[in-house]
């Protein structure tokens, strides 16, 4: 079977991004044809590399239209949008073909190309991540596709209030590592990962650290990512005082050593549609503290592996209400896990639940049915 998986930009840092590579490469590894279409290439080099049985290929060699000119933004989106509907049209009619497209913006270039009918759209993100407005055109657009995959079970039932039910499945990220680490209990690193955006709460985090480098100042926190709001933060470490006690590593190429030097994992986000990450820190075993937030992480922590912390919504920014109940509750977290030794390594035995829950075994077999559809 020949299978094509369309994204905005697979060469950028990003959950979306690693979970189609991650796929692409167990897809092609069950013998099928896989390639993946890019629309943009912004970065020259790949964060995440697939396989070498999966082709890669960008439509347009430049940055997606997320930034400059209004004038330059829409030239870009009519070129990606040519580019698809010409490669569609050329690439994908054998009747052994499918489209995988991942995300609102790839899913309503398909749709534009014609090709909807015939595809499965992807959804990483909450249902409610757009305002209404958006929601009511992707519904929209989303009615014309073969099938919906949504990461949790709540995205699903909503999306099948404005689709034939039927036609929306849920499919949850993979454990993608077969690493295996020794879980270092006696570390005092606390890690966190991300895009430093709002989405991942990393300002939260930061507020919550205060009272951390208070009680427990041989305690660290190391903030691995890339983003936008790296200077706010940077500002947010300095003026808190935390240059000692909190740290902005970048981007790390291998991860899974930093988990090692670790004690213990923090989720602050806001919001996640299936966090990839999480599923990877408790994959290795890691203990981990979480926000409650939509979706995902109650169900990767219901049955142990650490910390859910309850989650206020109304958190945007630090005058509201629900940051200041949010950063309170996540510093508890952070103490019980700091003081409380025993129960980080009971936290370790959870990864044998999560691997045999989301083995890419498992996730293949509900990719293959529908596949066969």
């Amino acid at each position: 079977m020949k299978i094509f998986f369309f994204i905005k930009d697979v060469s950028l840092t990003g959950g979306t991004e690693r979970v189609t590579v991650n796929l692409a490469s167990l897809f092609a590894s069950k013998g099928h044809d896989v390639t993946i279409i890019s629309y943009y290439h912004g970065k020259k080099e790949p964060t995440y590399r697939p396989s070498s049985d999966v082709k890669l290929k960008f439509l347009l060699d430049q940055s997606c239209f997320d930034s400059g000119h209004a004038f330059s933004r829409i030239k870009r989106f009519v070129q990606a949008f040519f580019s698809v509907r010409k490669f569609v049209k050329t690439k994908c009619k054998s009747k052994d073909s499918v489209i995988i497209s991942q995300n609102f913006f790839s899913n309503a270039l398909i749709w534009l190309s014609g090709a909807a009918s015939k595809s499965i759209g992807c959804e990483h993100f909450k249902y409610d991540v757009y305002p209404a407005p958006i929601r009511f055109a992707r519904n929209c657009v989303y009615r014309r596709f073969g099938r919906i995959v949504c990461l949790t079970d709540k995205d699903s039932k909503r999306f099948s209030r404005h689709l034939q039910e039927n036609r929306v499945l849920t499919i949850p990220n993979m454990v993608a590592s077969n690493d295996s680490i020794e879980v270092d209990v006696s570390s005092k690193t606390m890690i966190a990962v991300g895009r430093l955006a709002p989405q991942k709460g990393f300002d939260m985090l930061i507020y919550a650290m205060k009272a951390i480098a208070q009680k427990n100042g041989d305690w660290i926190l190391n903030i691995f990512g890339e983003g936008e709001q790296k200077e706010y933060l940077e500002n947010l470490i300095k003026d808190f005082g935390l240059q000692t006690h909190v740290f902005l590593k970048g981007y790390s190429k291998n991860i899974v050593n930093e988990f090692a030097r670790s004690g213990f994992f923090v989720l602050s986000s806001r919001y996640e549609g299936f966090p990839l990450v999480l599923v990877e820190a408790l994959g290795l075993g890691m203990p981990c503290v979480a926000f409650d937030c939509p979706e995902g992480p109650s169900l990767l922590l219901e049955d142990g592996g650490g910390c859910l912390v309850p989650f206020d919504r109304n958190c945007d920014s630090p005058n509201q209400a629900g940051f200041k109940q949010n950063v309170e509750r996540l510093q508890e977290s952070l103490l019980f896990m700091i003081n409380n030794r025993d129960f980080r390594k009971q936290c370790i035995a959870h990864r044998d639940v999560i691997k045999e829950k989301l083995s890419p075994e498992v996730i293949y077999k509900k990719w293959e049915s529908l596949l066969k559809y």
